[in-house]
């Protein structure tokens, strides 16, 4: 598994997610959430909510999340957090199945789109090495450069100055 890739995939998904609901929270919220407004409220303040919570929030975690894929090194920390974003909602989701019973054929789909996501991303901090296990690269020195070893028998005479 190559954890810049991987991070990087995790990333733009979250982007994409992040920006459909920025741009269009309607859609999101039919489609992929099965939200409604309720009569209570209007709808300028629920596509908000749905702004807010489900497209800046993942905009700005997605974006984190790429500039992490840059050096995952690095970041192993950061991206063992967003992981663990993804992974807390995948139990959160489960608690629900738990408690509330069956989320149906969508709610396990994202159990598995969660745990997925959140998966790759705590396996990709994990699979990279320690930021302190860098070896930093080493000066070739040609052999041309580096004169012979002379053991004390083998050195060559000294000049004589007359």
């Amino acid at each position: 598994m190559n954890p810049r890739l991987t991070t990087m995939l995790t990333g733009l998904v979250m982007l994409v997610l992040g920006a459909l609901a920025l741009f269009y929270p309607a859609l999101v919220m039919t489609h992929v959430l099965g939200y409604t407004v309720h009569p209570s409220y209007s709808a300028n303040f629920v596509y908000g909510e749905v702004r807010a919570a489900y497209g800046g929030l993942f905009v700005v975690a997605g974006t984190y999340t790429v500039l992490a894929a840059m050096d995952p090194v690095a970041n192993r920390g950061r991206i063992l957090f967003v992981g663990m974003l993804w992974l807390g909602a995948c139990a959160g989701r489960l608690l629900g199945a738990f408690v509330d019973g069956s989320p149906g054929v969508w709610g396990w789909v994202s159990v598995a789109f969660e745990l997925l996501m959140g998966g790759a991303l705590v396996a990709a901090s994990q699979v990279s090495p320690p930021a302190g296990a860098r070896i930093p690269p080493q000066r070739v020195v040609p052999s041309a450069e580096v004169p012979p070893p002379y053991a004390p028998s083998d050195a060559p005479p000294a000049a004589t100055v007359a």
